[in-house]
């Protein structure tokens, strides 16, 4: 046993690159082209792809082979016109397979393309969902901290000509909005909140272009939570002898308020 512990490998820690291990090194940064490169390496072997041209060949010279042994355009005079004869139906085989092999070669690559895509988009979609599990797993007051500064950072690496979405908008008021009072209501017993709750339909919609909030596109009789006001928010359409119009709720208490003068 003292013998096999000093070789190579076993002589310090960390990645061992020697002895047995000569040559062979840790994967690192598999990109999205190496990922599309297995899947198009999978899709040839699995549909025999990568032997098609061989194959066709295999295939002309058989046929040829045989069409100079049946006799296949001697009666064209001259020994060159008996070869080019005999070759004439092959080379329509031929050519006809190779196109047949670049067109699956197009289908290949355009499929191990997609699911390459797809599977780095499944990957960074964990990542997302995991991060997120974990800070809601923290305090609400750090998980709120955490939103905030991801929401500010995000908003600053912005390009000149991009917008912010709503979330990087409004930062805190969402951040507050995804840590404090939307985990609140969904364990709220009040009716109020509980009403609330069935008929909420996220953040009030915003238009980016423009940096407003759009309460008239508003679905009638949903609600909202609107991230400039710190409230929730429903638009009620007039009906026989009650005035429609926009009313609020508090956040805490879900007490509800007739709202005047409403400016996006």
């Amino acid at each position: 046993m003292s013998r096999v512990l000093k070789r190579p490998m076993f002589r310090k820690g960390g990645e061992v690159m020697e002895g047995i291990m000569t040559g062979i090194k840790p994967r690192q940064n598999y990109s999205l082209g190496q990922r599309v490169e297995d899947y198009q390496n999978v899709l040839r072997a699995s549909t025999g792809a990568g032997d098609a041209r061989g194959d066709a060949l295999t295939r002309f010279l058989i046929e040829t082979g045989q069409g100079l042994v049946g006799g296949a355009g001697a009666d064209r005079g001259s020994k060159l016109a008996e070869i080019l004869g005999a070759t004439e139906k092959p080379t329509q085989n031929l050519f006809a397979a190779l196109d047949k092999a670049k067109a699956q070669d197009r289908q290949i690559n355009l499929q191990g393309a997609m699911l390459g895509i797809k599977g780095e988009q499944a990957i960074e979609a964990a990542k997302a969902k995991a991060k997120e599990k974990f800070l809601k797993d923290q305090s609400p007051s750090r998980y709120y901290g955490e939103l905030v500064k991801s929401r500010t950072e995000a908003r600053g690496k912005l390009k000149t000509f991009e917008k912010p979405t709503i979330d990087l908008a409004f930062a805190r008021p969402t951040a507050e909005y995804d840590a404090f009072i939307l985990p609140q209501l969904r364990k709220t017993e009040n009716p109020a909140g509980k009403k609330i709750a069935a008929s909420l339909m996220g953040f009030v919609p915003f238009d980016v272009k423009n940096q407003t909030l759009m309460y008239e596109s508003m679905q009638a009789g949903a609600i909202y939570y609107d991230p400039k006001q710190r409230v929730f928010i429903e638009r009620v359409p007039d009906s026989d002898g009650e005035e429609g119009g926009y009313f609020t709720y508090s956040p805490t208490t879900y007490e509800r308020t007739k709202l005047r003068g409403l400016e996006s």
